[in-house]
């Protein structure tokens, strides 16, 4: 039996609950540790509840203000390098990171040893971030034997940067997004999960009525055109954009299942492709649409979003609200795609057979792995 220890600043998606009760319906013993409440009001484990973290009301505009002196775009300027490695840009910010840590420290510790929280076999940091922005206790993690292994999903790595303590010392770096294996020396991909089994597909009878959207960022997802489009729309078919934004997440499933067609994003700014949002209304058999580059065409030749830019977006949305024989196909392919690639048993598996392949893990027929066997 394994061990497996999963600590993120935050519980955002869902994901990291749905691994932990993978892991424990396979026989592991698996805990989520989150330093701070989840805006979504996902289910928490262990979570700390640590002050001065940058989404909270009184510090978002002075983290906004600080990141300013990293460039003209602010916080959405890309950090260079490979992988891009994150470096303080000014004294004040190395002082509010090592005095934060000093803040946190006496928590944390008591937090490690009330749960002991160094007795675990493998560790996964999310967004490759310990408890401390120094890394300590991920290298003294690492020097018990502990395996490391990173995950990284956006903003993290284009925005941040790898932290370099941990970066160093990491046996595994994982990502769900395309762009960011070109970004590390060391990426490996896994698809993000979901739990297909808890989604209701709907039914697609007659005109559509109801268009969604659920920007985490109108920035990132390039909201404003799209809301521009659907008012639009509104007045030509007689239709409602359904906006969902600072809800709960039980909340934005209620509102995401009333839709007869869902949009993601169509800028690629923070990221390519789709997310989570995505997943959610395939599982629910809604066509989804969102922009999809070629590398992305290529790398996923089945996949069943409706491929939107900009310019075309008006049109294929047009053509989806008229005819309920391509939503209800396009529906029915989602749902069967999301199923065969991104459902939790599936990818479990995937992460699994990186488990074997470093020897973490034995194969099924409880032979040692390659590795397992090269150390013997």
């Amino acid at each position: 039996m394994l061990k497996i220890l999963y600590l993120a600043p935050e519980h955002f998606t869902g994901a990291l609950g749905l691994f932990v009760e993978a892991h424990r319906q396979m026989g592991h013993e698996s805990r989520l540790v989150t330093l701070f409440r989840s805006r979504g009001r996902y289910r928490e484990d262990v979570c700390l509840n640590l002050p001065l973290v940058g989404h909270r009301p009184g510090l978002m505009p002075l983290r906004q203000l600080a990141y300013r002196t990293h460039g003209k775009q602010g916080i959405y300027t890309p950090r260079k390098g490979y992988p891009p490695t994150w470096k303080p840009a000014n004294l004040a910010e190395k002082l509010f990171f090592k005095a934060r840590d000093a803040l946190w420290a006496p928590r944390i510790y008591r937090a490690i040893a009330a749960h002991q929280l160094l007795n675990f076999d493998i560790y996964h940091l999310e967004g490759g971030l310990g408890f401390f922005r120094d890394g300590r206790v991920v290298k003294r993690l690492k020097a018990m034997g502990k395996k490391i292994v990173c995950s990284y999903h956006g903003t993290d790595l284009r925005q941040r940067g790898v932290i370099q303590e941990i970066d160093s010392i990491s046996d595994l770096n994982l990502t769900c997004e395309l762009d960011l294996r070109s970004r590390h020396p060391r990426m490996q991909f896994l698809f993000l999960p979901i739990d297909t089994t808890r989604f209701t597909p709907r039914e697609h009878r007659g005109k559509a009525r109801h268009i969604g959207h659920a920007p985490t960022s109108r920035y990132f997802k390039g909201s404003l055109k799209i809301i521009e489009v659907c008012r639009e729309l509104e007045k030509e078919f007689g239709v409602r954009l359904v906006l969902i934004e600072n809800k709960s997440h039980a909340e934005a499933l209620r509102l995401k299942h009333s839709c007869d067609i869902f949009i993601d994003q169509i800028a690629d700014l923070g990221g390519w492709g789709y997310g989570m949002n995505s997943l959610e209304s395939l599982s629910m058999g809604i066509p989804t649409c969102t922009h999809m580059v070629p590398q992305y065409e290529e790398f996923l030749p089945d996949h069943p979003f409706i491929n939107v830019d900009k310019q075309g977006l008006k049109e294929q949305l047009s053509r989806l609200i008229q005819d309920p024989k391509l939503r209800r196909k396009k529906g029915w392919e989602g749902r069967e795609w999301v199923v065969r690639h991104h459902d939790i048993r599936v990818v479990t598996k995937q992460l699994y057979e990186y488990y074997r392949q470093l020897g973490w893990l034995k194969d099924k027929a409880g032979n040692k792995s390659t590795s397992e066997e090269r150390q013997a």
